[in-house]
């Protein structure tokens, strides 16, 4: 293998699966993390939401009066950003290649949990052999999370890309077989699966209770191919009975079942989603590399719940603990399906990374009465400069970004983000457009 070969070999090696090369080791103990700090300016983002109420998350269903979740005036904006990661895993490995395992990560954001009541992303246990493949128990992060932020970081768009559509990020209780990397004429494969599920939700007052709460489950299904020059992966995750949203970060909860008492949602069903992902880079040379990704979100729809007091089924007993997800006027809730799409390049010259890329969210395909954003587009583009510092400290690295986000038209945003303001903070119900400017530093160990 000549030296070029060999490069663009060890550079797709150092994407796979396999624990990062940073990772400091105490006898059977690794250490894995990173701690960021960054700050960001915008300069035509909302300044907030007027009236906030659980009854309507995007604020459709009643607008302009009474005004529930309705966008602030725009304006110009700043944001600082702390979040910090650590991963610890304990590995033992027998005489017969049999390998005993336990590991967990956790996740701050802001002297908070990363993730709303998931200060840790991962708990398990789990045994391996090099030639049957591994086998985990526990809590885990899903890949439909964690493989698309590995993508999408190095362009700047991991809120936008890895963070979007219809999977979950956070799987509660786990269950998951990795088979060995097989040797293939033009490369190396390998298949993961994972079954999980969460606990059922009970409502707050069960005998509003129509009918019981689903049992959430879900399955993941990943496959990872690599060669000297690409690293592609395709993955599914599919879902039921869980609390339905666009943010594929959040962890899985289960939905309360129907509580539209006294005689229900007219056509209730326990809510379904599922996503599907191929996405990969391409090394063209030491210096050049192309990122890419393809996403298909579904949602079932959510008919919107309100959880009645134990007196009588009246608007002041009621209580909206679920909003609902593509749930419009007339009552009922609504299948969707949205393609989006990420694109970008990578050249790094010593020191020095510089990445143009963008994400693009289109229309989605859904029959409704309610305009909930399935008529928007968004395109997020991001052109980013990183140094490392070595100088300083071997893994220490400061960066920079200018970005932009562009939505087609005015009005709620499109379904794949999970708020009107979840990427960049431009409502586009006020404004269409937004940039931002952002600096940070990132330490990993």
């Amino acid at each position: 293998m000549n030296t070029r070969a060999l490069s663009l070999s060890l550079a797709v090696s150092a994407a796979l699966l396999a624990p990062p090369a940073l990772a400091e080791q105490f006898g059977p103990l690794e250490v894995v993390g990173f701690a960021k700090d960054e700050f960001s300016f915008c300069d035509n983002c909302s300044s907030g939401i007027v009236n906030p109420s659980a009854y309507d998350p995007r604020g459709v269903l009643s607008p302009p009066d009474p005004m529930l979740n309705q966008g602030g005036e725009s304006e110009s904006t700043s944001a600082n950003l702390g979040l910090v990661m650590l991963t610890l895993r304990l590995r033992h490995e027998f005489d017969n290649a049999v390998s005993i395992e336990a590991g967990t990560s956790g996740r701050m954001r802001n002297n908070g949990p990363d993730i709303y009541d998931n200060w840790m992303t991962d708990l398990y246990a789990g045994v391996s052999h090099p030639t049957y493949g591994s086998l985990q128990v526990g809590k885990m992060a899903t890949r439909t999370w964690t493989r698309a932020d590995s993508f999408a970081y190095p362009l700047g768009l991991s809120t936008s890309w890895a963070e979007s559509g219809a999977g979950y990020g956070v799987v509660p209780e786990a269950l998951r077989y990795a088979t060995r990397e097989f040797e293939i004429p033009t490369g190396k494969i390998r298949f993961e699966a994972t079954m999980g599920r969460a606990r059922e939700r009970v409502p707050l007052n069960p005998s509003s209770t129509v009918i019981p709460p689903p049992s959430p489950k879900m399955l993941e299904v990943f496959i990872q191919y690599s060669n000297s020059k690409n690293l592609i992966e395709a993955m599914f995750q599919g879902t039921s009975g869980g609390r339905q949203s666009s943010f594929s970060k959040g962890a899985f909860y289960g939905a309360q079942g129907d509580t539209n008492g006294p005689t229900g949602s007219p056509g209730y069903e326990k809510p379904t989603q599922n996503v599907s992902i191929i996405e990969g880079t391409y090394w063209h040379s030491p210096t050049w590399k192309v990122s890419y990704g393809i996403k298909r979100s579904e949602w079932s729809g959510q008919q919107q719940q309100c959880d009645y007091g134990p007196v009588s089924p009246i608007a002041s007993d009621c209580f909206f603990d679920q909003p609902g997800f593509n749930y419009a006027s007339d009552l009922r809730m609504h299948h969707a399906i949205e393609w989006d799409a990420m694109l970008g390049v990578g050249y790094t010259r010593g020191l020095w990374v510089y990445t143009l890329g963008g994400v693009r969210m289109n229309k989605a395909y859904v029959k409704t009465p309610t305009e909930w954003g399935q008529s928007n587009t968004a395109t997020f583009v991001n052109f980013g400069v990183y140094r490392k510092l070595p100088e300083v400290y071997k893994n220490l690295e400061i960066y920079g970004g200018l970005g932009r986000v562009m939505f087609g038209r005015q009005g709620p945003a499109p379904l794949s983000m999970p708020s009107n303001t979840a990427f960049g903070g431009v409502d586009p119900r006020i404004s269409e457009s937004g940039n931002s400017a952002t600096i940070g530093v990132n330490l990993t160990f």
